[in-house]
């Protein structure tokens, strides 16, 4: 929900939908064709399920096993899909690192090495220029091109989150009233609206309310939107590359290349930033890098560093790396942050760590609870660092320089110590991916003395 920045011109662009757009440099490709899309019959038939997430009961060993089996078939039927398009995921494979749906290393791939590499013509067109502003146009094509009982692109399709997933359960487009009030944040207002928006278009055409959401909130975990040299500003699901999950940290490149001689096409890449061994999990930032000497301060435009709400909002989980905590406390204790400090303030953290320690909780809730706390978190952190900066000279928080992973001042490491948080040094801070939020805070353990 929202407009996207503008792009400079003769730019391509690449970010997720509704988010900072990312400017990469058009290049032009010397060869290349676009590969001619052919039909694949669908593996199942796809339909159409009326209920929300459903939480289901986890899985015995035998029955993980065939899960596992079943999702390594999809797969290779998926690389097998791409592949025939001209794209390459041969540097990965579909898993569950420590429980999450994400992408790990096939092998060890260097820095400068292309990922994953996904051409125009595997791409999902969901949205063009004159359909941007209203972010339910795309979600009723996709609705339309899932439910589509002989679809070219089902491998795909077999491996997202379907309809009713219980991954879809921490979209705040999924909470109820009462789980919204529970996030004290002006966000709940937004997920209202995109709320509203869904009624009013399931009503329209005839659809289930449930079936509308599901394919609003895929199109905003998953799409891109992409400035074509041709086509102009085009929203795509770029298969593959929305299956990596987020670390605010990573310093791998989304890339586009536009092939601008005989046939016109576009090579969409993530390129290493750093090297990766073989069976390490992958991720991107979705945002911005935390890191970056402008910060965000509240008013993120380019690549410039995402605030929770955004990354609960169109993902659907909270980002406890420490770059990504310092980002929402500079917000929180700036004066555009003071309607959500009185909001947060109705509530105190102790109060929040007792109602997480209640299993009764539904997941919305949890995720509510989780997401206000981890603030309050940020908010004390930010304070007592900043107090700290103030008090020995070092400087402003806000003016760091190094635009790399886990870079502090030693001052302000040691001063988020006192606070209680636990500096990692960015061994588990990560936040799950696309649609699987986290009930608890990794890297982020602040006593309760506040």
């Amino acid at each position: 929900s929202g407009s996207s920045p503008a792009v400079p011109p003769g730019a391509a662009a690449l970010a997720p939908l509704g988010g900072c757009v990312v400017a990469v440099a058009a290049t032009a490709l010397v060869a290349g064709r676009r590969t001619a899309r052919q039909p694949c019959p669908l593996q199942r038939r796809r339909t159409m399920v009326s209920a929300g997430p459903t939480v289901v009961e986890a899985p015995t060993q035998t029955a993980a096993a065939g899960a596992a089996a079943d999702e390594a078939a999809a797969w290779a039927r998926f690389a097998a899909w791409l592949t025939a398009r001209g794209g390459d995921v041969s540097a990965v494979t579909f898993g569950r690192p420590n429980g999450m749906r994400g992408l790990v290393a096939t092998r060890n791939i260097k820095e400068g090495e292309s990922i994953i590499e996904v051409p125009l013509g595997a791409a999902v067109e969901v949205a063009d220029d004159a359909s941007q502003r209203d972010p339910s146009l795309a979600a009723l094509t996709l609705l339309r091109l899932y439910r589509e009982e002989s679809s070219e692109n089902a491998p795909y399709f077999d491996l997202i989150p379907g309809m009713g997933s219980a991954e879809m359960a921490t979209m705040p487009d999924f909470f109820s009233e009462e789980e919204l009030a529970i996030l004290q944040h002006p966000c709940a207002e937004k997920a209202q609206r995109r709320q509203q928006l869904c009624r009013d278009r399931a009503t329209e055409h005839g659809l289930k309310v449930e079936d509308v959401t599901w394919a609003l909130c895929t199109v905003a975990q998953r799409s891109f939107t992409v400035l074509s040299p041709i086509d102009g500003v085009l929203r795509l699901l770029l298969p593959g590359i929305d299956m990596l999950n987020h670390d605010a940290d990573s310093l791998h490149n989304f890339k586009v290349r536009w092939n601008l001689h005989g046939v016109f096409e576009g090579t969409f890449k993530v390129v290493a930033g750093s090297s990766v061994k073989k069976g390490e999990e992958v991720r991107i930032c979705y945002g911005g890098s935390p890191h970056r000497p402008d910060g965000c301060d509240g008013d993120c435009k380019g690549d410039v560093a995402w605030t929770n709400d955004q990354y609960l909002q169109r993902y659907g989980f909270v980002d406890t790396s420490i770059g990504s905590t310092m980002v929402d406390g500079k917000f929180l204790n700036s004066d555009r942050g003071a309607p959500v400090r009185e909001a947060l303030a109705q509530t105190s953290p102790e109060e929040d760590e007792v109602l997480l320690k209640d299993s009764s909780l539904s997941v919305g809730a949890r995720t509510a609870v989780s997401f206000r706390l981890h603030l309050k978190r940020a908010l004390a952190a930010q304070k007592l660092a900043q107090k700290h900066l103030d008090q020995t000279g070092d400087g402003d928080l806000g003016e760091l320089k190094e635009a790399k992973p886990h870079i502090l001042p030693e001052g302000v490491k040691e001063q988020l110590r006192r606070a209680g948080v636990a500096y990692n040094g960015g061994a588990e801070a990560s936040s799950e991916g696309r649609g699987g939020g986290t009930d608890g805070l990794r890297d982020l353990l602040l006593s309760s003395q506040q």
